[in-house]
C-alpha cells in the first residue's frame, strides 16, 4: 500500500512560480518581481524562448516565457496586447532579460498590463544563457513526470484489484482518504450522500461542508477543481450512464483565487486527477456489475438456504438435504420470514455478524419449543432468514408476531417481514426473498409494526425497495432533476409548491392555501415549473409520474439524512 504525499507540499506537484524563481540557473540572472506578485504560485509547466510577439497562439498554458523583447512594439497599446495574449494562453509568467531593448528597466505599459492580468513579470538584471534555465527546470519537470507515472501504476494497481474484488464504495473512497489524505464524499446527481469517508475529518464536519457546498452550480466537464469550495470533482458513471459525483475535498491542492485567469483544475496535481478518476472508474464498474451481498455460510442451514436462493440447485438435490434436517420443501408447507434487528445501525462489522448469529440460534430455539420444523439462518449482512411450518389453526402473521413477542420479552427487538408461504423449493424461494427484500425495506422507512407485509408498505415501500436501482433514479432526475437544478441556480423553492400541489389533488385553491400563497401567485409558479419541466401539469399521466419522481427524491434524501444523524459529531 502506498500513501500519496500531502498535497500542497508535494514532490509530485509542478513547481510553482516563485519556486521556479530559486532555481541556480535563474538566480544567477539576479531576477526581480517587477509586476504579477499575486500570481507567483501558479504552476509551471513547461519553459519556453520565443522572441516572437504572437506568441499567445502556440501557448498550451502553464509556460514560463524567456525573452529579450528585442521585437517588442513600441507603443503601450501593443505592450498591453502581448500582455493580454499570454492571459488568455494561461502562461505562467513572462521572465525579461535587461541588457539588449531595455537596459535598466521595463516599460510602464509592460508593467502596468502585467499588474492588472495578475502575470508575474519578471527581470533578469544580469545576463544568462537562457538555455541553462531550459535545461535545469526541465530536468525538474521530467522528474515530476516520472513520478507522476509511477503514482499512476500504483494507483491503476490499487483500484483494479478493487475493481476485481467487486468491493463496495465505502471500501474504493477509504482507500482514496488514505491515498489522499482527504475527505471523500460520493454524491448522486440528486446530490444526496451515497457514502462518504471522513479521513482524518469528522464525519459531522464533512457532511456539513457538503450541505454548504453541494448546491452549487455543476460544470460540463467531467472532472474539475471548484477554487469557491477546494473541492476535486469528477463524474462517475460508464457507458454514457452517468448516476453520481465523487467529491475529494482538498482545499490544500489547488489555487483559490476566484480571479485567476488559469483554469484552477490545471493547479491541481497529476497524481490527484488520476486518483479521484481511477477510484471514479472503479465505483462505475462496480455499479455495473451490480454484485449482491454475498451469502453466509456458517452452518448447514445457511448453506441450504444460500443454495436455495441463487436459484440455480437442483430442486430434488434440495429436498434431499432440506429432509436430512428435519424440514422438506416437497411435502411441507413452509412460512417465510426475514428477521431485522432494530439496533444494528452503528455496529462494528464484526459485531454485527455476531449479533446476526446469535439472534438466529434464538429464533431457532424458539422454533424448537413451538415444535416447529424449520430452517434458521443468517441471509445477508442485516438479515435471518427463516422458513417453518405453520401450526394448524394459526396464520403465518401469529407465528411471525409469536417470535417476535418471544425475543422482546428476552430483550431484543427485531423487525419481522412475512413474504408468504408455499410448498416446493421455487415457492419457498420466492416467499423468502419477498420476506428479505420486505425487511430491509421496512427497516430502512422506520416501522413500528411488529410484522409487515408487502402490501403494508404500498408504493413508497416500492420506492424503497428500488432506491438503489440506477434506473428507478435516473427515472426520479429525468421526471424532476431540471426543477431540483432550477431551484438550486435560482435560490427558488418550486419543487416544494409542486409538492403541495400533487398533495392537493391538483385543486390550486387548495395548494395555494396549504402553501400560504395566494392563488394567482401560485398560478403563475405552476406556469414556470410546466416550463421549466416541459409537462402539462393538467396532464394526469405527467403529474402521476411526478408524484412518483418526489417519492424516489424523499426516498434518497431521507437515506442521506438518517446517514447524517448517524455519524457522530
Amino acid at each position: 500500500m502506498i500513501r500519496l504525499p500531502q498535497y500542497g507540499r508535494s514532490q509530485n506537484e509542478l513547481p510553482t512560480v516563485a519556486q521556479a524563481l530559486e532555481f541556480p540557473a535563474i538566480q544567477r540572472g539576479d531576477p526581480v518581481v517587477v509586476a504579477g506578485a499575486a500570481g507567483l504560485g501558479r504552476r509551471v509547466r513547461w519553459v519556453h524562448m520565443s522572441e516572437a510577439v504572437n506568441i499567445g497562439g502556440l501557448l498550451h498554458g502553464g509556460e514560463l516565457l524567456l525573452t529579450m523583447g528585442i521585437v517588442f512594439p513600441e507603443d503601450p497599446a501593443g505592450l498591453a496586447l502581448y500582455v493580454e495574449r499570454l492571459v488568455e494562453a494561461n502562461a505562467a509568467a513572462l521572465v525579461i532579460g535587461l541588457g539588449p531593448r531595455y537596459t535598466d528597466r521595463l516599460p510602464p505599459a509592460l508593467v502596468d498590463a502585467a499588474e492588472k492580468h495578475g502575470l508575474p513579470l519578471i527581470a533578469l538584471r544580469r545576463t544568462i544563457a537562457f538555455i541553462d534555465v531550459t535545461e535545469e527546470v526541465h530536468a525538474s519537470l521530467i522528474d515530476v513526470q516520472i513520478r507522476d507515472l509511477q503514482a499512476s501504476e500504483s494507483i491503476h494497481q490499487i483500484f483494479s484489484a478493487l475493481a476485481v474484488q467487486g468491493s463496495k464504495p465505502e471500501i474504493v473512497l477509504r482507500q482514496v482518504a488514505k491515498l489522499s489524505g482527504f475527505a471523500v464524499v460520493l454524491e448522486n446527481r440528486s446530490r444526496q450522500v451515497l457514502a462518504f469517508d471522513p479521513a482524518e475529518r469528522t464525519p459531522g464536519d464533512v457532511l456539513a461542508e457538503w450541505a454548504e457546498h453541494a448546491g452549487r452550480p455543476h460544470r460540463a466537464v467531467r472532472t474539475y477543481y471548484d477554487p469557491l469550495s477546494g473541492w476535486l470533482q469528477t463524474t462517475v458513471g460508464a457507458r454514457g450512464n452517468d448516476w453520481g459525483r465523487l467529491v475529494l475535498m482538498a482545499p490544500s491542492a489547488g489555487a483559490r483565487d476566484l480571479d485567476a485567469a488559469l483554469d484552477p483544475t490545471m493547479t491541481i496535481p497529476r497524481s490527484l486527477i488520476m486518483l479521484v478518476e481511477q477510484a471514479a472508474s472503479t465505483l462505475a464498474i462496480g455499479r455495473l456489475v451490480d454484485r449482491e451481498s454475498h451469502l453466509l455460510d456458517l452452518t448447514t442451514h445457511s448453506s441450504l438456504l444460500s443454495r436455495l436462493l441463487t436459484g440455480d440447485a437442483d430442486p430434488a438435490e434440495l429436498d434431499e438435504q432440506a429432509t436430512a434436517l428435519g424440514v422438506s420443501f416437497r411435502r411441507m408447507r413452509l412460512a417465510a420470514f426475514a428477521f431485522r434487528s432494530r439496533a444494528t445501525g452503528a455496529q462494528d462489522p464484526r459485531d454485527r455478524q455476531r449479533a446476526l448469529r446469535t439472534l438466529a440460534s434464538a429464533i431457532s430455539d424458539i422454533a424448537q419449543e413451538r415444535g416447529l420444523a424449520s430452517l434458521v439462518a443468517p441471509v445477508d449482512d442485516f438479515t435471518v432468514g427463516m422458513l417453518t411450518t405453520v401450526p394448524a389453526g394459526s396464520t403465518d402473521l401469529e407465528v411471525g408476531e409469536a417470535i417476535v413477542e418471544h425475543l422482546r420479552r428476552d430483550g431484543t427487538a427485531v423487525l419481522a417481514a412475512a413474504g408468504g408461504a408455499g410448498r416446493g423449493a421455487a415457492a419457498s424461494r420466492t416467499a423468502l426473498l419477498d420476506a428479505i427484500e420486505t425487511a430491509g425495506t421496512a427497516a430502512s422507512m422506520g416501522v413500528d409494526e411488529a410484522v409487515v407485509t408487502a402490501s403494508d408498505l404500498g408504493l413508497r415501500g416500492l420506492i424503497h425497495t428500488l432506491r438503489d436501482d440506477p434506473r428507478v433514479v435516473q427515472f426520479a432526475e429525468r421526471a424532476i432533476g431540471d426543477l431540483v437544478d432550477y431551484d438550486a441556480q435560482h435560490k427558488t423553492s418550486l419543487v416544494p409548491l409542486l409538492r403541495h400541489f400533487l398533495d392537493a389533488g391538483r385543486n390550486k385553491t387548495v395548494a395555494a392555501r396549504n402553501a400560504f400563497v395566494s392563488r394567482p401567485w401560485m398560478h403563475e409558479r405552476l406556469r414556470l415549473i410546466g416550463d421549466v419541466l416541459g409537462v402539462d401539469l393538467d396532464d394526469e399521466q405527467s403529474c402521476v409520474t411526478l408524484q412518483v419522481a418526489l417519492l424516489v427524491l424523499d426516498t434518497q434524501r431521507e437515506r442521506s439524512e438518517s446517514q447524517r444523524k448517524a455519524s457522530p459529531s
